[in-house]
């Protein structure tokens, strides 16, 4: 987890099929929270 003033890691996160943006320009105006899903696009 990071916290306030942690640097975010060098990533980029899909918004959409075609749609690929660098984490660091996503959240550079307001806080974000990300969940992530195990399986979420899979038929298992």
């Amino acid at each position: 987890m990071l916290g306030p003033g942690d640097r975010i890691p060098d990533a980029q996160v899909w918004l959409g099929p075609h749609e690929l943006l660098p984490l660091r320009e996503i959240v550079r105006e307001r806080p974000v929270l990300f969940l992530f899903y195990l399986f979420d696009w899979s038929s298992t």
